[in-house]
Formats: structure tokens, sequence, C-alpha cells
């Protein structure tokens, strides 16, 4: 019976923890609006860069590793203050949804805002796509390629 018990409080207790780490979302995935696989590791795995991600694997030159990270960080804070808008009106989106009455004109117009925004995003991202391409030497956009097929939108099916 006590060992129950104390099984039942671990159990509780890291139930509660994992919920507030907020969602597990894998290296290189959104949370599913359009985020995916993408040049940035979708914001919210490793990215190109780090923890085996496709530039890593290229052998970049110190003067190109500091290059790719400057476009990257450029890229983040440009796109900081449009993630959070994101989630803004994605809340009051959910919201909308919630009401017993669905006022279908209003739905549309919130979905209109969200979309805008990852529309901005998905602008910056390819612009910093293209940054990056120009950091690298041709043989290392081949060498990317073949490492990440989504880099050039060329998947291997």
């Amino acid at each position: 019976m006590k060992r129950s018990l104390i099984l039942g409080a671990a159990l509780a207790a890291a139930a509660t923890m994992a919920l507030a780490q907020g969602p597990g979302y894998g290296p290189g995935y959104g949370p599913g609006y359009g985020q995916g696989r993408g040049m940035m590791g979708g914001g919210y795995g490793p990215g190109l860069m780090g923890g085996g991600g496709a530039l890593a694997a290229l052998n970049l030159t110190d003067e190109q590793r500091d290059k790719v990270s400057a476009i990257q960080e450029e890229h983040r804070k440009k796109n900081w203050t449009a993630m959070g808008e994101v989630r803004s009106e994605q809340f009051k989106l959910r919201n909308m949804y919630r009401g017993d009455q669905l006022d279908a004109d209003k739905i549309a117009e919130q979905q209109k805002k969200v979309d805008a925004l990852r529309q901005q995003m998905l602008k910056s991202r390819v612009e910093a796509h293209n940054q990056i391409a120009a950091v690298l030497t041709p043989e290392q956009r081949k060498q990317l390629r073949q490492y990440a097929p989504w880099w050039s939108g060329e998947a291997e099916e």
C-alpha cells in the first residue's frame, strides 16, 4: 500500500513537471503551424548549425561559421516579435472556436491575421536561407543538399 502511494506521488510529480515544460517538439520540428523542418530547424530544434545540424557536417571555416551564426541571430531577432504575435493571434482564434455560436466572418478575419504573420516569417526564413547559401561554396551547397534535401526544395521521394 505504502509503495503504491509513493509510486502514485512520483508519477503525479513527473506528469506535472512534463506539463510545465511545455510542448515536446522533436529536433527541427515546429509546433505544426507551418514551420516544420526548415532552414532554421523550425525554430525549436538544433537548426542547421548545432547538435548534428546539416551545416555542422560541412566543415565550415571559422569565418563562414561566424557569418552563418550572425545571419541566424539576425533572423531570430527579426522574428522574435512576430513569433509572439502569432501565438497571441492563435490564442484569440482558438477562443473564437470555443463559443457556442461561431462567427464565420470573425474567424476568417482572425485567421487572416495569423496567416499574414506566418507569411512575414516565411519571407524572412527564405531571405536568411539565401544569405546563408551565399556564404557557402558551391561544393558545400552540393553537400548540404545531400545532407538536407529540404535545403534546396528537392526532397527525396
